[in-house]
C-alpha cells in the first residue's frame, strides 16, 4: 500500500523471520504499509523508531509514512498494540487504532510516546496521552466552505476552570465535554487545532498539558460515584474457627514435620506394597487393543525412575489401587484414562505397564521431646543465619524445648494465620458491601476487566474518604517518603536500583499504589467497628 500510489495488495507472511527481512529491505524504506488479520502485530507507518522487536531483529527500523488507508482499520479492526501488565498496559509501538465506542476509523497521528500509555474514548470523543501531555479528539462531521471553495475551520470552544479541573469542549456549538476532569490540566497552556487522520477524516485536536507529569490517566473525566445504599452499615459473616479445627491443624502440622524427617528403609524380599510405602517405578504406555491387550508403545504415559508414595495424592486412583500388593521387580498392566493435559489423546484409555523396581518403608521419628528439640534447633539455626537473628526471648530455648512447647507454638501460629485470614475475609466483605452500596459511571480507558474493577473500587474508596473526612488522616509527606523508599529498592537479584526511562511516571505509579492502599486501610478501619457480625450463612 503506497502513499503516492495507493494500490491495495495482500501479503501472506508465513514467519516472523520473513517479516523481519521485509522490514529491513529496500521496499520498507519506501512508503509501504502493512495490513494484518485481527490479533496480528501491525505497525503504523510512523516517523519514529517504535520499540518493537521480532526474533530476527531488535535493531533500528526504517521511517514510516503517516498515510494509511481507511480500509486497513475498517477491515482488520486494528488497535493500539500493548504488552500485558496489571492494569492492562500493552506495547511501546504505536499502531492504527479504532475507537471502540465511536465510529472514528482512525485518529490523527500525534506524539510518538502515546503508545506507551492508556488511551480511551467516550461519547463523541477519544483521547491518548504521553507522560506530560493529553490529546483530546473530536471528529468534524462537516465543513463550511467559502466562495473560493476553501474549507472554513469550525468554531471550537475549549475552556478550563477551577484550576484546570473543569473542562468545557464544544465543536460547532455541539457540546462534547462539560464537567470535572479525572485529574488537573495546566490552565492557560491548552491549544487546539484541526488535523486530518490517515483516512482523510478531520478532527478537532486539543493538546493539554498535565498538571502532574508522569501521572497516567485511566479516564478522561472524573468517575461519577452514586450512593444507592447506606455504605456505613455492613453485615459481615463471622469466620468460624473452632477448637476442633485448631487441634486437627496442629496434628496435621506435626504429621507433616514427621514426614519431612522420615528415612526410608528397604523392605524384605517378598514384601507386598501397602499404603505409606514408597515405590520406585518405571512406566511404559501402550495402546489398548480391542481384546484388552497391549498395542503399540506410546511416549505418553511413559517415565523411568518415578517415586510414588502409595496413598498420597499425585497419581490417579486407578494407578494407586492397582499397585497395592505389588512386589519388587513385578510388572502390572493397568488400564488408565488419560487426562486433559494429554492434549489430543485426552480421555483416551491406554495400558500403563508399571514395573516396581524397589519398595521402601517409611520410618517416621517418634513424636517426643527429642523430636521437638530437633525441630526447634533447626529453626534457630536458620534464624541465626538471617539478618534478624534468633529473637532475644528465644535465646537458649531449644535446649529445654518439649513436645508440648512445640504443639503450643504451632497452635499460636495457626491462630495468627486464622486471624489474618479472617481479617482478609472481613475486608473482602466490606469491599463487596461498598460496591453494593454505590454505582460507578465512567468511560474508562481501554483497560482489562479486572483493571476496571480496581479503578472502580479506588473511585468508591476515594468518594467515601472524601465524604467522611478521612483524607485528613493521610500524611502526604509520609506517603512521599514511602514512595522514594520503594523506588530505591533494587530489583530482585540486583544490588543497585537503576533509574528508569521515565522517572516521573515511575514515581506517580508507585505513589498511586501506596496512597490507594493507605486510603483503603483508612476506609476499612472506619467501617469495621460499624459492621454487624452475623453467623456464617446469614450475611450478604
Amino acid at each position: 500500500l503506497s502513499a503516492k500510489n495507493p494500490i491495495m495488495g495482500a501479503i501472506n507472511l508465513k514467519s516472523l523471520d520473513l517479516w523481519g527481512r521485509i522490514c529491513h529491505s529496500e521496499a520498507a524504506s519506501t512508503d509501504l504499509a502493512f495490513l494484518a488479520a485481527p490479533g496480528s502485530p501491525v505497525l503504523l507507518k510512523y516517523p519514529s523508531r517504535p520499540a518493537f522487536s521480532t526474533p530476527s531483529t531488535k535493531a533500528s527500523w526504517p521511517g514510516w509514512s503517516r498515510t494509511f488507508a481507511q480500509l486497513a482499520a475498517a477491515s482488520a479492526g486494528i488497535a493500539w498494540s500493548r504488552h500485558n501488565s496489571k492494569l492492562g498496559r500493552c506495547t511501546r509501538a504505536r499502531v492504527i487504532r479504532v475507537a471502540p465506542k465511536e465510529s472514528f476509523a482512525v485518529l490523527p497521528s500525534v506524539d510518538k510516546g502515546v503508545g506507551d500509555f492508556f488511551d480511551g474514548s467516550g461519547p463523541g470523543y477519544a483521547w491518548v496521552q504521553t507522560t506530560e501531555t493529553l490529546y483530546l479528539f473530536a471528529q468534524i462531521q462537516k465543513f463550511q466552505f467559502d466562495e473560493n471553495g476553501e474549507k472554513i475551520n469550525p468554531e471550537v470552544e475549549l475552556t478550563l476552570q477551577d484550576e484546570g479541573t473543569f473542562i468545557r469542549f464544544a465543536v460547532e456549538g455541539e457540546e462534547i465535554l462539560n464537567g470535572t476532569l479525572a485529574h488537573a490540566i495546566k490552565p492557560g497552556d491548552q491549544v487546539w487545532m484541526i488535523e486530518e487522520a490517515p483516512d482523510g477524516s478531520s478532527f478537532a485536536v486539543c493538546e493539554l498539558d498535565k498538571q502532574t507529569p508522569g501521572l497516567e490517566w485511566t479516564s478522561m473525566m472524573k468517575p461519577q460515584v452514586e450512593i444507592i445504599g447506606d455504605y456505613s452499615k455492613a453485615t459481615i459473616e463471622a469466620t468460624d474457627f473452632s477448637e476442633e479445627q485448631k487441634v486437627a491443624m496442629v496434628e496435621a502440622t506435626l504429621q507433616h514435620l514427621q514426614e519431612e524427617k522420615r528415612h526410608l528403609k528397604p523392605t524384605a524380599e517378598g514384601h507386598c506394597a501397602g499404603l505409606g510405602d514408597v515405590l520406585a517405578l518405571d512406566m511404559q504406555g501402550f495402546e489398548l487393543k480391542e481384546d484388552g491387550s497391549r498395542g503399540l508403545p506410546l511416549e505418553i504415559g511413559s517415565a523411568k525412575g518415578v517415586e510414588m508414595e502409595l496413598g498420597k495424592p499425585g497419581f490417579s486412583k486407578e494407578i494407586q489401587d492397582g499397585l497395592v500388593g505389588i512386589k519388587a521387580r513385578d510388572t502390572r498392566d493397568l488400564k488408565v484414562n488419560l487426562g486433559k493435559r494429554a492434549g489430543d489423546a485426552g480421555r483416551q484409555q491406554i495400558i500403563c505397564a508399571v514395573t516396581c523396581n524397589e519398595i521402601k518403608e517409611q520410618i517416621l521419628p517418634e513424636l517426643d521431646d527429642k523430636f521437638a528439640k530437633a525441630i526447634k534447633q533447626e529453626e534457630q539455626f536458620k534464624q541465626a543465619g538471617s539478618a534478624e537473628g534468633i529473637p532475644e526471648d528465644e535465646q537458649g530455648l531449644a535446649e529445654a524445648f518439649t513436645l508440648a512447647d512445640l504443639k503450643n507454638e504451632i497452635a499460636e501460629e495457626i491462630l495468627v494465620a486464622a486471624q489474618q485470614e479472617a481479617g482478609a475475609d472481613m475486608d473482602a466483605q466490606l469491599k463487596l458491601h461498598l460496591r453494593q452500596a454505590t454505582k460507578v459511571s465512567c468511560d474508562w480507558a481501554n483497560l482489562k476487566p479486572e483493571a476496571i474493577e480496581e479503578e472502580e473500587l479506588a473511585s468508591i474508596i476515594s468518594t467515601v474518604a472524601d465524604r467522611e473526612d478521612l483524607y485528613s488522616k493521610i500524611d502526604m509527606e509520609e506517603i512521599s517518603k514511602q514512595t522514594w523508599d520503594k523506588l530505591a529498592e533494587p530489583d530482585p537479584g540486583e544490588s543497585i536500583k537503576e533509574v528508569g526511562d521515565d522517572p516521573a511516571r515511575d514515581y506517580q505509579a508507585t505513589q498511586r499504589t501506596i496512597l490507594r492502599k493507605r486510603l483503603c486501610d483508612e476506609v476499612l478501619s472506619w467501617l469495621r467497628p460499624k459492621a454487624e457480625l452475623v453467623a456464617a450463612g446469614d450475611g450478604q
